[in-house]
This record gives structure tokens, sequence and C-alpha cells, in this order.
């Protein structure tokens, strides 16, 4: 099984693909099922409201070199495509264990849909592509929501 081509348009167009994943039963064929996929989502869609995390000063020193000399082209090219390379690292702290129930990670995604589609304040600049416009954090986003949900294809 292959993953799913698949691209959002608007935060709705993901709260939809999120319901019917949610709704009936998927199989996932990459590592992380729907909870860990939800929670993760959830983490990445509140940093540009709350702010991120902190990295250990290495690691900030390295992103903020990509920032410089190739963060607007990362951005371009991961929004153009709504797909990033496999096995990329991410903040460890946003990756989840499997969960039984995905009841209550789904609701935590979806909640947070919510809270970015409703946000009209001063977005935290991102580590890796700096100073973004509402409309640039949200295909951000959708890139991101589609990237990941790609894996978890409907049965």
């Amino acid at each position: 099984m292959q993953r799913r081509e698949l691209r959002f348009s608007t935060l709705s167009e993901v709260q939809a693909d999120l319901k019917k994943l949610a709704s009936t039963s998927y199989s996932s064929v990459a590592k992380w099922d729907l909870s860990q996929v939800a929670e993760h989502l959830a983490d990445w869609m509140t940093f540009p409201i709350e702010g991120y995390p902190k990295n250990p000063w290495i690691v900030s020193i390295l992103i903020r070199v990509m920032r410089v000399t190739q963060g607007k082209s990362l951005y371009t090219k991961f929004v153009r495509n709504q797909r990033m390379a496999t096995g990329q690292p991410t903040i460890l702290a946003t990756v989840y264990p499997e969960n039984a129930s995905s009841e209550k990670s789904v609701e935590r995604l979806l909640t947070a849909l919510d809270r970015l589609s409703e946000f009209r304040g001063a977005l935290q600049p991102s580590p890796l592509f700096g100073e973004l416009s509402y409309d640039e954090v949200v295909a951000l986003q959708l890139a991101h929501c589609a990237h990941h949900l790609s894996f978890l294809v409907p049965n």
C-alpha cells in the first residue's frame, strides 16, 4: 500500500479528512498511527501562536544558519509540494508513543485547527523560516498536515 496523494487548500479540509480517518478504519504506511500524527500536528499548529520550544544551543545555531541560507527556499518547496522528505528530524517532544485511543488526540488537533483559523494576533517567528504572515503560517500548516496525514490511508 502506498501513501495518499493529499493536498489541502483550507484548514476545514484538514478537519474533514481528520474526521473521516477518525470515523473509519485506516492503514498506516509509516510508523505513526492517527493518535501520534494528531498529537504531533497539534503541537506544531500551536507553536506559531504560543511560541516554539527552546532548542539546545548548538541546534539553535544550526537552525539559524539554515534559516539565513535556505529558509525561504525550503519554505517555498515544502508549501508547493505539501510534502517533506521522510525521516527528517523533529523536536523529540512532538513525537508521541503509540496510543490505543485516538479520540482525545483527534479532538486536540481539531481544537488547534479551530484556534489557528480564528487567531488574528501576533505570530511567533519560526526558528527555521523566520517571520511569516498569517497566510504563510496557514500554508505551512496545510503542507505539514498533508505530509503526515498522507501516510494514513482509509480502508
